[in-house]
C-alpha cells in the first residue's frame, strides 16, 4: 500500500526530500509558504517546493497552518506521515496529532544541539569538528521531539555554511532513501533527547557588522558561517564592503582594521588577535570578486583601514 504524506517545506533545500518522497512512490500532498512579492513590478514569485511540486502534479497548499481549512485538508487526506523539511510554519498540536504513524522532521544537527532556526551556521560559529542530521518525530515544542535517526558529518577545515549546508542535504537524503521500508511502516525506535540543549537565533544584518578588535579565528568562523548571505560586512573608504572569504593568519599583528600588507592574491588585515587574509570581498554596488580584483582596481595601501 502506497503511504500516504504531507509534505511540507518551502525553500530549495526542502526540493530533493520532495523528489525522494515523490520516487518512493509516496501518495502525496503539498504544503508551502504562500507566494511572496520578491521581483521587480510586485510578480508573485512561488517557493522551490511549490514549483517543484507543480511540475510533478501534485495537490499543492499554501494555507496557514493555524486555519480551520488547513486542518480539514489534512484530516480528509488522513495522512500516514508528515515529511517536514525547512517549512518555515509553526504546526499546532492538533495538526501534529492528526498523523496515523508520526510528524516526521529533517533537523541539520545532532539534536539536543543546535536547536532552532541556523544549526549549521551555529556548528562553524562555535567551531565544531562535527555536526550532522537528525530524523525525528515533532511535538508542540522548538525541535525538542523524540530521535529517530542521527547520522554524523566531519566539518572539513575552511568549510563555508553553504558547502556544509549541501553536503548535509545528501546525508540526509541518503539516510532517509536507507530507512524507507521502516519509515513508512512505523518500524522505527522512539528515543528521547537527551543531554543538553542549545539553541540557535536568527541573525540580523547588525550582528554581521565586523569588529576588528575581535579574535580573528572567531571573525574567520563568522565569514565562513554568514558570507553574503546575509553578508559580514565591514567599511573601506567609507563606503560598504562585504567579506566573501579570507584565510586565518594567527602570524598577522597591528591595530585593529589596519592594512598590514597587500599582495596579488589579496591583502591582510589584523585582528584583536591576528588577522585575516581577505580572498573574496564585496564591493558597495559591486558584484563579489576575487580579491586580487579588488587590490588591481582599489588599490588599498598599508596603514589604511577597515571599519
Amino acid at each position: 500500500m502506497r503511504p500516504r504524506i504531507a509534505y511540507m517545506g518551502s525553500p530549495e533545500c526542502a526540493v530533493p526530500f520532495l523528489d525522494l518522497a515523490h520516487r518512493k512512490g509516496a501518495d502525496l500532498i503539498v504544503f508551502t509558504r504562500a507566494d511572496k512579492v520578491r521581483c521587480r513590478g510586485g510578480k508573485l514569485s512561488q517557493t522551490p517546493v511549490k514549483k517543484r511540486a507543480l511540475e510533478l502534479g501534485l495537490s499543492v497548499h499554501d494555507l496557514s497552518m493555524k486555519s480551520d481549512e488547513a486542518h480539514r485538508i489534512l484530516s480528509d487526506f488522513s495522512p500516514d506521515l508528515y515529511l517536514v523539511v525547512a517549512y518555515g510554519q509553526i504546526l499546532s498540536e492538533r495538526i501534529l496529532d492528526l498523523p496515523k504513524i508520526a510528524p516526521i522532521n529533517v533537523h541539520f544537527s545532532l539534536l539536543p544541539k543546535y536547536r532552532g532556526a541556523i544549526p549549521v551556521q551555529a556548528a562553524i560559529l562555535a567551531g565544531d569538528d562535527t555536526t550532522g542530521t537528525t530524523i525525528m518525530v515533532m511535538d508542540k515544542a522548538l525541535d525538542t521531539g523524540d530521535i529517530v535517526w542521527q547520522e554524523t558529518l566531519t566539518i572539513l577545515p575552511d568549510e563555508t555554511a553553504e558547502h556544509l549546508f549541501g553536503r548535509l542535504i545528501t546525508l540526509s537524503v541518503d539516510l532517509l532513501d536507507r530507512t524507507w521500508d521502516d519509515l513508512v511502516s512505523g518500524r522505527f525506535a522512539r528515543i528521547p533527547q537527551a543531554g543538553e540543549a542549545s539553541y540557535t537565533k536568527l541573525i540580523k544584518k547588525d550582528d554581521l557588522v565586523v569588529d576588528w578588535t575581535r579574535q580573528a579565528l572567531e571573525l574567520h568562523r563568522m565569514i565562513r558561517a554568514f558570507a553574503y548571505k546575509p553578508g559580514v560586512r565591514a567599511h573601506f573608504r567609507d563606503k560598504l564592503l562585504l567579506l566573501g572569504a579570507a584565510q586565518w593568519r594567527p602570524d598577522i599583528t597591528g591595530a585593529p582594521g589596519e592594512i598590514v600588507a597587500v599582495e596579488k592574491k589579496g591583502f591582510a588585515v589584523a585582528c584583536g588577535e591576528g588577522g585575516l587574509f581577505l580572498t573574496e570581498v564585496q564591493p558597495e554596488c559591486k558584484a563579489c570578486m576575487p580579491a586580487a580584483s579588488f587590490v588591481a582596481g582599489y588599490r588599498p595601501r598599508i596603514g589604511e583601514k577597515l571599519c
